[in-house]
């Protein structure tokens, strides 16, 4: 697997054909690359350290739900408010944490990992239901993530000739 500091180079490289990818898996049977995509994840994320990587945390400005504030407050020992008034910022997809990489990254880990937000729970999204309607999301994930961005390199594989002529 790619290495954290070698992606985005890697990704700038196939960039272009990832989205041809993602246009060519549009018209692929939906039920069929669940599975496919799935298998993948489990296949990579079982040898995979997600804590050694982090590269999600450097990288991406988590969106926190109301509801997950007061856990990850009481946590840090701290207010609700002094927690929102020091970590989060109004965006227009909701409340997210004010800067990257994110204050709770530390050099062994996440320091909320217990009650960190669900988006990081469910960070890359590569087991979830309807990859098809995950493409654009998977593409730029696919800068961040050594796994999906491996899950796009078995993708154009396992299809092969039929992706090829297709581009």
């Amino acid at each position: 697997m790619l290495a954290p500091e070698k992606l985005k180079k890697a990704f700038q490289k196939v960039e272009d054909e990832n989205w041809m990818l993602r246009a060519f898996l549009k018209g692929q049977d939906e039920d069929e690359l669940d599975e496919l995509v799935h298998s993948m994840h489990q296949e990579l994320f079982q040898s995979y350290n997600c804590i050694s990587c982090s590269n999600c945390c450097k990288e991406i400005v988590p969106i926190i739900e109301d509801s997950e504030i007061k856990a990850i407050s009481i946590k840090l020992g701290i207010s609700v408010d002094e927690f929102s008034n020091r970590y989060l910022v109004e965006t227009e997809d909701g409340l997210s944490i004010n800067k990257k990489p994110c204050p709770f990254l530390t050099k062994e880990g996440c320091s909320i990992y217990e009650c960190r937000p669900n988006v990081c729970k469910e960070y890359p999204y590569t087991d979830k239901e309807e990859i098809c309607t995950r493409l654009i999301n998977l593409v730029g994930n696919s800068e961040v993530c050594p796994v999906v961005f491996e899950i796009f390199e078995k993708l154009k594989k396992h299809y092969g000739d039929e992706f090829e002529e297709y581009k």
